[in-house]
């Protein structure tokens, strides 16, 4: 069975009528080509709009290092279309890849990662 986008999102949704949140499944491992499937049907979504982006972390989700470096390269591609970047992270191994693809982008927009959605909430809404 191939899988598509769906397999890997719980949700993905505007929050308001500048946020986009996007949900992970629990218990996944999202490698290269499920990124960029993720990637195809979040940009068919959002349409090219300017927003503010809530990623939420599935529970013991990760995602290769070829999916990370793929999102970094997107994040740079699309820097003009993002305006902030909250992620929610549930594990030790959440926060260290969090970490690291902050450092990336660091000089694209603000970004930062939260264990409390509703932290991250409100952050983005200052932002």
């Amino acid at each position: 069975m191939e899988k598509d986008a769906k397999y890997f999102i719980k949700s993905a949704s505007m929050l308001d009528s500048s946020t986009f949140e996007l949900v992970f499944q629990d218990e996944v491992l999202i490698d290269l080509e499920a990124m960029k499937l993720i990637d195809t049907y979040c940009a068919a979504m959002l349409a090219g709009r300017r927003l503010k982006r809530l990623v939420v972390s599935g529970k013991n989700t990760l995602m290769s290092k070829e999916a990370r470096l793929f999102g970094q390269k997107k994040s740079n591609v699309n820097k003009n279309l993002i305006i902030a970047e909250a992620v929610v992270v549930n594990t030790l191994p959440q926060k260290m890849m969090a970490n690291f693809y902050f450092a990336f982008i660091r000089d694209f927009y603000p970004a930062k990662f939260f264990t409390d959605i509703n932290k991250a909430k409100e952050w983005l809404s200052s932002n």
